[in-house]
């Protein structure tokens, strides 16, 4: 078969099922009366855009289950009543949301490792003082199919062998509340590269400055977690938030 022939038969004949009625849409009962047109309006975009492109609402009052409505789920495997993002909470701890309106074309996957290719983009929600954020309209685009095509073409332009530099991960679509703080914790382990059963006192404040700024204590329960992790008592790692602060946290733990 030719690399052309490839390239057709690649695009006919992948192996995916159907697009699911109604977009697979799913909306939280209780959602606020502020959010519900935005929550018709998934379920119309999902539908449109087609089954590669998910379609989510997340509700900023509470990031630990801040999805309230989504449709076509198959791409990250979440659904209403799960976490908000790594990169949602870094955009609220940093306060971005209050210098732009949406971000554009950011890369996505589904938790740490995922080979899933996405393109991203959110636009914040904001209340009818246009202050103050209440909700996120999210898109994850799957580009996986279009990329296997793009690999096919650089076979027939001689690219095949081109050196290809990782592409980071700028957000993870954890599914679990339990996920999205193991990621975040993860992350900044590494980043360390000391065992948490070798950490003096001054490298786990240094360990929880960082999480401070990823914003994983704006996610309740997230205490108990880091404190599990760093073997220490929760009382302490609300010590090293304050120390880690200055200021005291902006924390939701």
């Amino acid at each position: 078969m030719s690399i052309s022939s490839r390239v057709y038969h690649c695009r006919m004949t992948k192996d995916r099922s159907p697009a699911p009625a109604h977009a697979n849409f799913q909306m939280d009962p209780d959602i606020s009366p502020a959010l519900h047109p935005y929550a018709t309006l998934v379920r119309f975009l999902g539908e449109m855009l087609g089954s590669n492109t998910e379609v989510l609402l997340h509700d900023t009052s509470d990031f630990a289950r801040s999805i309230v409505a989504i449709a076509n789920n198959h791409i990250s495997g979440r659904s209403v009543g799960g976490p908000a993002t790594d990169l949602v909470l870094r955009i609220w701890q940093s306060r971005g949301y209050e210098s732009s309106d949406f971000l554009v074309n950011y890369r996505s996957g589904s938790g740490i490792g995922s080979q899933v290719a996405l393109r991203s983009s959110t636009y914040f929600i904001r209340d009818q003082s246009g202050r103050d954020v209440i909700g996120l309209l999210c898109f994850n685009v799957d580009t996986s199919e279009l990329l296997t095509i793009r690999g096919l073409l650089d076979q027939m332009i001689g690219l095949e062998n081109a050196q290809q530099l990782p592409t980071p991960v700028d957000e993870n679509l954890s599914p679990t509340l339990d996920e999205l703080t193991s990621t975040s914790i993860g992350r900044a382990l590494r980043a360390v590269d000391v065992e948490p059963a070798r950490m003096t006192k001054d490298e786990k404040i240094a360990l929880v400055k960082q999480l401070v700024e990823t914003g994983v204590f704006l996610v309740r329960g997230s205490v108990a977690q880091v404190a599990e992790t760093l073997q220490v008592s929760e009382p302490t790692v609300y010590r090293y938030i304050t120390i880690a602060t200055k200021s005291g946290p902006r924390s939701r733990a």
